[in-house]
């Protein structure tokens, strides 16, 4: 008996163990053929542009516009009086014609063309195809070879605008003062003077003898500077705000709708101008080329007086990262960054040069310790206008200040005690008089209107909606244009529409009418508007509307039949309850083409939290990953949460503030209950959860913070701001909330504590993989470190891989983790095992 026991127990065991070396022993339940099948290479082929961007040509408003389907491309011109739309030119002639002069073939597939001028009477274009320029005689349909562009390469000059244009300093806001872009001179609207800056300091030069320059400062240096070029072995950046150009889905390749708010942050040089450059003579000698750039100095109107800021970050820290690529050997990358709380940030000044005295001085406007001055102009009667916001970003004042009297009045005041305080630039209705005012106050983002003494005339607009951006205003017409969102009952919040203000009567007109996501350009005229719209379940259409808001012709519509026909499908809307069981949110659903509501389905979560978006896509795209995740046998979700996008109310967007953690894990689990709950098709054990940046962040919290760690079994966590006390100054503390110490013993000071990933680390359930680039100079590499030190140090089992050479984005290096990504999710939710190939996929 024992022999037969003995017998029953080893035989299976050596079944087991039997295979050959190599076999795989789990069924790959994954569909690769499903998803590689609907590849963003395949649908690319099908779906070509899918908004139209009008050019408005000379400031008319006629404007043309170009168009890839599967026909090819074509340049189109449209007369909105005539309620024409007609070809600019025939792409196959033009591409007929380029092949004749660059020696080189084109098709009306591949024509390079982008930018196009117009000439001043219309009936010319110019354009550059392979640095060479052209002219296009648009009636004799002949085409000139003008030689190689002048431009520098990836230089572009600014686009014109779609009406309401606002100026830039130092020449270039319009008028006497008008300069090129590339100029280094700031002139002064009489002509007689202009100012420049060299080595970090300014000269001023009366006429245009440059060799008569007087240097009227000489305190400038590297990091406290009035303008000079980038030195130094400091990489290219930006210093954005967290996720900014890298929301979770964009990454991917879709085209979702990022929201950023750029702020730049010590070590960026003031300044404009050509880029420092060595040339080389015959003899070898290397020379400098031009050295002057033009600084950010403001003249007034009437020439006597010119302002000119500058940033000191000589006292902020550093970071650095080692560039493992750089040849011949590996090389050290520094940059200045500060930090959440830290006492060295970068400091603003204000100064002011009166030209009858040839003396600048300064002048302290700041009012706040470590505050910042934004939304600077000029006005006619030669007093200067500006906001002025605390380190806490709670309180800004909008003062105007006279040279004269070297006073300043305190215009409007705004405050909020929970929250970072939202503002906008002011935009005058008739100069001198009356402003546009905008206010979260209400708890929604509303316009009002203000008299130059500080005087509020009345509020504008007003209700449980908000006033996303003003578009353009005509004080002469009474009429106020502007984006709005949440206030067409019956439709998503998020969704953006194109408003007229009647400033008198009050009366609001909506222009764009239809249950979508509306990007709506003005013309120059104000008579007619271009509306683009789509919705993630909606094909874009494309059409021209008059200036109330009627449609006059249709422009293009996206064909999406071709790829509907090869079974390609769209994702789904769908809403639910947050954890208040009050709130409403809104999310996207892509399910596999296959889906079969008989199976169960893992669902896995893609995420961004907030609390300067959400990443919940509202546009229609074709090549979002989610739908290849998907189509591998997984149920995907976008899933909005309280601490997100900010064009809801005030309290919806802040409800993260002083906790941002772990302010968006509860809307997530919720409201995957209540999917399940209603669809008996997902599987509410096998949850995953996936983001970048932000969302990184988030993805790893979720497996680490009691009790969602429960709940989520898998997470994808990309180049995570782990550690958001080692993040972006500006960023984490407009978020999270910083705190202000007085103290008349020790001086005033500033705290701030974000709860990080690192310190539950020892909670870590579930199956993590972290990656991150090594040349990160956004979220520093240092926060998915220090989150990795501390896993070891907990004796946690975690995957790693680091992206050499790449930075926030991961650059060529994309494809690859997008399919570790998608392996991992399978082998982890589904049970699949790759791990026995060093290929990094087996398909199924």
């Amino acid at each position: 008996m024992r022999g037969a026991i003995f017998s029953r127990v080893i035989i299976p065991t050596l079944l087991i163990a039997g295979p050959a070396v190599g076999q795989v022993q789990t069924k790959n339940h994954a569909n690769w053929k499903l998803s590689d099948r609907f590849s963003t290479e395949l649908v690319s082929k099908f779906i070509g542009s899918t908004t139209v961007t009008p050019r408005f040509i000379n400031n008319t408003d006629r404007f043309w516009y170009n168009w890839r389907d599967r026909s090819g491309t074509r340049f189109m011109i449209v007369d909105p009086k005539a309620k024409s739309k007609t070809l600019l030119f025939d792409s196959a002639k033009m591409a007929a014609l380029l092949s004749e002069q660059l020696k080189k073939p084109y098709d009306s597939q591949t024509l390079p063309i982008t930018t196009i001028d117009f000439s001043t009477d219309g009936k010319k274009i110019t354009f550059t195809v392979e640095e060479t320029r052209f002219e296009y005689d648009l009636d004799a349909k002949t085409l000139k070879n003008l030689g190689k562009s002048t431009a520098r390469p990836g230089v572009r000059p600014p686009a014109a605008g779609i009406g309401g244009g606002r100026g830039t300093r130092g020449g270039a806001q319009g008028g006497p003062g008008r300069v090129a872009p590339t100029d280094f001179r700031a002139i002064a609207p009489d002509k007689k003077f202009y100012v420049y800056a060299k080595d970090h300091n300014l000269f001023l030069v009366e006429g245009d003898d440059a060799t008569k320059a007087v240097q009227i400062t000489n305190d400038g240096e590297q990091y406290f500077s009035f303008g000079s070029r980038p030195t130094g072995n400091q990489p290219d950046q930006s210093f954005d705000e967290e996720e900014d150009g890298v929301q979770t889905d964009d990454i991917f390749g879709s085209d979702y709708d990022a929201d950023p708010q750029r702020r730049g942050q010590g070590g960026q040089q003031g300044g404009q101008g050509t880029r420092t450059q060595t040339t080389t003579t015959q003899g070898g000698q290397a020379r400098p080329t031009e050295s002057r750039v033009r600084p950010q100095v403001t003249w007034s109107k009437d020439s006597r007086y010119f302002y000119v800021t500058r940033s000191d970050s000589r006292k902020v820290g550093e970071l650095w990262l080692v560039d493992n690529y750089a040849e011949p050997r590996p090389k050290l990358q520094t940059y200045k960054y500060t930090m959440p709380g830290e006492t060295n940030v970068t400091q603003f000044e204000f100064q002011l040069f009166d030209r009858t005295t040839k003396k600048l001085k300064k002048v302290d406007l700041l009012k706040y310790k470590d505050g910042q001055m934004m939304n600077i102009s000029w006005t006619e009667s030669g007093k200067i206008r500006f906001e002025r916001r605390d380190r806490l970003q709670r309180n800004l004042q909008y003062c105007e200040y006279d040279p004269e009297t070297d006073k300043t009045k305190v215009l409007v005041t705004e405050s909020t005690e929970i929250g970072f305080l939202e503002r906008q630039d002011f935009r005058p209705i008739e100069a001198g008089k009356d402003m546009l005012w905008w206010s979260e106050r209400s708890g929604w983002g509303h316009l009002y209107r203000y008299d130059f003494n500080g005087k509020l005339i009345g509020q504008l607009t007003s209700g449980p909606w908000r006033v996303d951006s003003v578009v353009d205003l005509d004080g002469k017409k009474n009429t106020v244009w502007f984006r709005g969102a949440g206030k067409e009952d019956n439709e998503n919040p998020y969704n953006a529409h194109l408003y007229k203000l009647d400033l008198e009567t009050k009366a609001i007109s909506l222009l764009d009418a239809g249950d979508s996501e509306h990007s709506s350009a003005l013309s120059p005229s104000k008579d007619f508007i271009v509306d683009s719209y789509s919705r993630v379940d909606m094909p874009g259409k494309s059409v021209l509307r008059d200036g109330n808001g009627r449609v006059v012709m249709d422009l293009e519509k996206v064909d999406t039949k071709p790829l509907e026909e090869l079974g390609w499908k769209m994702p789904e809307r769908f809403s639910v309850k947050a954890a208040d069981n009050v709130t409403d949110l809104y999310g996207n659903m892509w399910k596999p083409f296959d889906f079969d509501p008989k199976k169960k389905y893992p669902i896995i979560l893609n995420v961004y939290p907030g609390p300067q978006t959400e990443s919940v896509t509202q546009t229609f795209s074709v090549m979002p990953m989610t739908q290849r995740l998907a189509n591998l046998g997984f149920i995907v979700i976008q899933l909005g949460n309280r601490g997100g996008n900010p064009k809801r109310s005030n309290a919806y967007h802040s409800f993260g503030y002083f906790n941002l953690r772990d302010y968006a894990l509860e809307d997530k689990k919720v409201g995957v209950e209540q999917l399940a709950a209603k669809n008996l098709w997902i599987d509410i054990d096998k949850v995953g959860i996936f983001g970048h940046s932000g969302g990184g962040f988030m993805s790893s919290a979720a497996l680490l913070v009691p009790p969602y760690n429960d709940f989520f079994k898998v997470a994808v966590s990309s180049s995570g701001n782990h550690d958001n006390n080692i993040y972006n100054q500006n960023w984490s503390e407009q978020h999270h909330g910083i705190k202000e110490i007085k103290s008349y013993l020790y001086g005033d000071k500033f705290e701030i504590k974000v709860p990080t990933n690192v310190e539950v680390a020892g909670n870590l359930k579930g199956k993590l993989l972290l990656v991150h680039g090594d040349m990160d100079n956004n979220v520093h590499p240092a926060n998915t470190s220090r989150l990795v030190n501390a896993l070891i140090k907990a004796g946690k089992r975690f995957d790693y891989m680091i992206m050499p050479g790449q930075q926030h984005g991961y650059g060529p290096l994309q494809p690859y983790f997008t399919q570790l990504l998608m392996e991992y999710f399978s082998e982890h939710l589904m049970g699949d095992n790759y791990r026995q190939s060093a290929e990094l996929k087996v398909k199924g």
